[in-house]
């Protein structure tokens, strides 16, 4: 076991005046800074001089013979190895920068150098920064441009971190985790796409997006609705925005309209196919506009039409649903006839189904979502797709599938460990 005292000498100076809290706040951390840096160095070289004197012996007394706990990475020896100097690394973490030497062995089999403690610290392949600080930035980095993010870990620590790593940390973490539900079966699927400042279209890339409400909860005196993460995917539909939703089943699929997602209804077969309660009024504005009717006649009729999907009478609504699109189908409106038409059968699937105060009628709550993905991709320049995509998918996964976020910084997820005892005398 090792065991080692530090001893820190400190020496205040109270000849100042009107010393404040902040003032001794911010001094403390000041003058902190270097010692905590420094320490964090010297118990980081202490723990692998302690773990090569208990396998190898101490200096000039080489032991033979000892099974380390590392394996040479060239020839795979595990019990034959001299000690050989050091290289120094650098890694950045929230407190600063800080210095250490890793120990180097030379394994005899082979007469190869390396050093194992990469591994056994849990520090990846050239990677420079602490998993701490990582997390840290890409939780930032979901909420703001990557510039912003880097002025934020400027003023919030004591590191420095440019918009350009912070891009490059954010396509590294996404590209290891996944989007994987830890459910299989979903009562409802919710889908919905969005445009956003991508690509080479004019208008940007499509966005799609599926989410699930699993239940609601009551968090801070209001009810909210938790929701995990289903898929999501850029540009069509049917590419790997498909293959994640093929992984799931579900009992019904609400979408607002969008005849990309008529596919789905095939991959979904035993599901109920919905339109959404909320955009069939508003569709119908839409075409109203195109048909140039005048804006007063447009609103009487779109409260109409939700006024008959909110009736509770199911077989009267079918009723009034029907004379209301006959009273276009006279008028000869073709276009507003057929979308009513269609409509239809994703509204009345059964008298059952229609006094079911559970069911979920709308996608008001991932339109929510849509409108946090357009205020986080606009900022003024226009993404590469497979770029937008990445951030994205950490955006949703942070959100839904926040058990894949914590696998990935499973190491910051480990309780506290107690390596120090510090008494301040």
């Amino acid at each position: 076991m090792l065991t080692k005292k530090h001893t820190i000498f400190c020496k205040i100076n109270l000849s100042q005046n009107n010393i404040t809290v902040n003032d001794v706040i911010r001094s403390v951390n000041h003058k902190f800074k270097d010692l905590t840096l420094n320490l964090s160095s010297e118990i980081i070289e202490e723990i692998q001089e302690s773990l090569l004197n208990e396998f190898l012996g101490s200096k000039w007394n080489n032991i033979e013979g000892n099974f380390a706990p590392w394996v040479c990475p060239h020839c795979h020896e595990r019990s034959s190895f001299n000690r050989r100097g050091s290289r120094k690394r650098k890694l950045k973490t929230s407190n600063g920068t800080i210095e250490f030497k890793l120990l180097q062995v030379t394994c005899k089999s082979c007469n190869k150098t390396f050093s194992p403690f990469s591994k056994l610290l849990g520090l990846n392949p050239r990677v420079r920064i602490s998993t701490e600080l990582e997390e840290k930035i890409v939780t930032l980095a979901l909420n703001n441009s990557y510039n912003k993010t880097s002025e934020y870990i400027k003023r919030l620590t004591n590191t420095t971190i440019s918009h350009t790593s912070v891009r490059k940390i954010i396509l590294r973490v996404s590209d290891s985790i996944n989007i994987d539900s830890d459910i299989n079966k979903f009562d409802t699927i919710l889908i919905d796409g969005t445009k956003i400042k991508s690509g080479v279209k004019e208008r940007g890339s499509e966005i799609h997006l599926a989410l699930a409400p699993i239940k609601k909860v009551i968090k801070y005196g209001r009810n909210y609705n938790v929701k995990k993460l289903v898929s999501i995917g850029i540009g069509s539909p049917n590419g790997q925005f498909k293959d994640f939703l093929s992984k799931y089943s579900c009992d019904n699929i609400i979408v607002d309209g969008d005849n990309s997602y008529s596919k789905l209804k095939k991959l979904f077969s035993q599901a109920n196919y919905r339109r959404c309660i909320w955009h069939i009024p508003r569709n119908l504005s839409h075409l109203l506009y195109l048909n140039k009717v005048p804006v007063e006649d447009r609103q009487s009729l779109v409260s109409g039409l939700a006024k008959i999907l909110k009736n509770p009478d199911f077989y009267k609504s079918i009723s009034e649903y029907m004379y209301f699109y006959r009273a276009f189908d006279n008028l000869k409106l073709k276009d507003i006839t057929n979308y009513l038409y269609k409509v239809m059968e994703g509204i009345y699937i059964s008298n059952l189904d229609w006094v079911n105060k559970e069911k979920h009628t709308s996608n008001s709550l991932i339109e929510i979502e849509m409108r946090e993905i357009n205020r986080r991709m606009n900022v003024g320049c226009r993404w590469v797709d497979k770029y937008a995509i990445k951030l994205l998918k950490l955006i949703e996964v942070f959100k839904y599938a926040s058990h894949n976020f914590d696998i990935y910084f499973k190491q910051n997820r480990r309780p506290i460990i107690n390596l120090l005892q510090v008494s301040i005398q």
